[in-house]
C-alpha cells in the first residue's frame, strides 16, 4: 500500500478510486484542506504523514529533496470522465513497481 497526497489539478474522483479499489491511503488536496496551500507547506504535510506527493508542478517543487514526489503531466490523461480510472491505474503500476519509494522526483509512467 503506498500513501498518496494527489495535487488539485488532478479529479477528486481519482484518491477514492485509490482508496476503494486498490487499497491504498490516497487523499487529495481539497479533501484534507490544502487547496490554494503554499507548495512549501503542501510538502511538510507529506513529510509528516510519509505520503508522496502527485502533481505535475515540477518547478514548483524542484527544491524539495526530502519527500517522495510524483511528477505526473495531466496533458497526459485521457480528457473528461477517464481521467481519474487512467490516474488511478497509472499509479497503481506505480506503486506495485515502487513498494518503498525514495525521496525525491519519479516520472510514473
Amino acid at each position: 500500500m503506498s500513501r498518496f497526497l494527489l495535487d488539485e489539478m488532478y479529479p477528486t474522483a481519482a484518491a477514492r478510486l485509490l482508496r476503494e479499489q486498490c487499497g491504498h491511503d490516497a487523499v487529495h488536496f481539497s479533501e484534507i484542506g490544502l487547496g490554494a496551500t503554499d507548495d512549501a507547506d503542501i510538502a511538510a504535510v507529506a513529510r509528516a504523514q510519509r505520503r508522496v506527493v502527485v502533481t505535475e508542478n515540477v518547478v514548483d517543487f524542484a527544491a524539495e529533496r526530502d519527500v517522495a514526489l510524483a511528477f505526473l503531466l495531466k496533458k497526459k490523461l485521457p480528457a473528461g470522465g477517464g481521467q481519474a480510472a487512467a490516474l488511478a491505474a497509472l499509479l497503481e503500476r506505480w506503486a506495485a513497481a515502487n513498494p518503498d519509494p525514495y525521496l525525491g522526483p519519479h516520472w510514473p509512467t
